[in-house]
């Protein structure tokens, strides 16, 4: 991959098996099948993505954006090597630090304080380093007294602020964002943008999944349109959006056309 790139998919597509119950997936993990038992009904395959083509260079703020279920999550983890091709090429240059689901990989039974320590212990840092940017968290997040009570007793908004900073407290080569941004006050929101810019103008990678387009238009230079499983359009922002939002504009307007029958 050219040293320029922080990103490659070719020909990238994703596919899961669907089993209509939780019998008929335990026996085929198993291969129970293999030895005569026979699932109750007959198993799906499910595309999430198909033939993905895309090259995102260094440096670049690119927004993802698509319909619930239109693939723009399983694209995320792909570029975050949490899953593997069905078929296809994904190359990734640089450290990648990915902000998902609220909460996730963070330890129910530990105090903040103990999976700030275990979020850093990945980072490799200097020692000279390590105690100021655990400062820098606990003083980020601001959850005071919180800080050393188990993360399982958090609000959502709490858990938000806590992870949004740790991901962000040491610059990564590729920041990975998928609607969490919102979480949380209007302070935090906006004391998260202002990180956020910090983190862009460093020269970071940003990959952005959003559903406000406002938020997509204040970050991304450029928007990858996904859906069902398909790339629609990429290019500039506004371009992409402006079609993005005529095309939900006309669904809606279909839907509500639509005369509801008599009960």
């Amino acid at each position: 991959m050219s040293n320029l790139l922080s990103i490659k998919l070719e020909n990238v597509s994703k596919s899961y098996t669907l089993y209509g119950s939780q019998r008929d997936q335990l026996l085929s993990t198993l291969n129970f099948t293999k030895i005569g038992f026979k699932l109750k009904s007959p198993k799906k395959e499910f595309i999430a993505l198909n033939d993905i083509s895309l090259e995102i260079p260094k440096g670049q703020r690119v927004g993802i954006i698509g319909r619930n279920g239109s693939g723009k999550t399983t694209l995320l983890k792909l570029i975050g090597q949490n899953y593997s091709p069905t078929s296809g090429k994904v190359s990734v240059t640089g450290k990648i630090q990915s902000l998902m689901t609220s909460g996730v990989g963070f330890h129910e039974e530990s105090t903040g304080r103990e999976n700030i320590h275990t979020a850093l212990s990945f980072n490799d840092l200097p020692a000279d380093r390590y105690d100021q940017i655990v400062e820098d968290i606990i003083e980020f997040c601001e959850l005071g007294e919180f800080i050393d009570q188990p993360f399982k007793t958090y609000s959502l908004g709490m858990q938000s602020r806590l992870q949004f900073a740790c991901v962000t407290a040491v610059k990564p080569d590729i920041l990975i964002v998928d609607e969490v941004l919102g979480a949380g006050d209007v302070y935090f929101s906006v004391k998260s943008a202002s990180r956020m810019e910090k983190l862009v103008e460093s020269g970071a990678n940003l990959i952005l999944v959003s559903h406000s387009m406002g938020q997509v238009l204040q970050y991304c230079e450029r928007v990858i349109w996904i859906d069902s499983g398909k790339l629609i359009q990429d290019g500039k922002a506004i371009d992409v959006v402006k079609n993005y939002e005529k095309y939900m504009f006309d669904l809606s307007s279909k839907l509500n056309s639509k005369k509801i029958p008599n009960e």
